[in-house]
């Protein structure tokens, strides 16, 4: 095999590799989304099991960043949030419902402006320190906090009340533990030596 035929498969299979990633990445969106159906309660906070997803989508992302690099994870989530809409569309057309575009409108726009700061912030972090965990829970944290007033904010019709802030503080508490959890499995690792100089030329 020559040089540029191993290079060619080294970068489809690449490819490929990224691909797996967008689509769990999708998949865990579009599953927050149809968990955010069902309700439960604690206390006087009403709240929905999509908290228990949403973590998830940062951690992905962060997965890819140190996989595939900055642009590829913008791409990813670009492709996410398109394929999140589609399937958003597609699931109420088949249910037979009018199409409620304000809770869409923020849930997409929530997911696809606090998964931009948590990109921004963690890709400086992992290029320019050594992974602390603490700076890395406080990336997760702020990206959750703009993605739930958000979307809370389309979901209420920019209503606030008293249960908003409840609901509001126990989802970005409830979310926070769950970081906690997943960033012991977020290891600072080099990105791919070939990714490394493909960006130098």
């Amino acid at each position: 095999m020559t040089r540029g035929s191993a290079r060619k498969a080294v970068i489809k299979h690449e490819e490929v590799s990224s691909w797996i990633y967008i689509l769990l990445l999708t998949a865990i969106a579009i599953l927050g989304w149809v968990l955010g159906k069902f309700d439960f309660n604690i206390g006087k906070a009403s709240l929905t099991f999509a908290i228990f997803a949403y973590p998830f989508r940062y951690f992905v992302a962060n997965i890819i960043t140190k996989k595939f690099g900055y642009k590829e994870t913008m791409n990813a989530i670009s492709y996410s949030a398109c394929l999140m809409l589609l399937f958003m569309i597609v699931a109420s057309l088949l249910g037979q419902r009018d199409i409620d575009y304000i809770p869409i409108t923020g849930e997409i726009f929530g997911y696809l402006a606090s998964q931009m700061i948590n990109l921004t912030i963690y890709y400086y972090l992992y290029m320019n320190t050594d992974g602390n965990k603490l700076m890395i829970l406080a990336t997760y944290i702020f990206a959750m906090l703009v993605d739930n007033l958000i979307s809370m904010l389309f979901i209420s019709r920019m209503i606030i009340v008293d249960a908003f802030w409840r609901t509001y503080f126990v989802t970005i508490l409830i979310e926070s533990t769950i970081s906690i959890i997943l960033i012991k499995f977020d290891e600072k690792k080099v990105l791919p030596i070939n990714k490394s100089k493909r960006r130098k030329k």
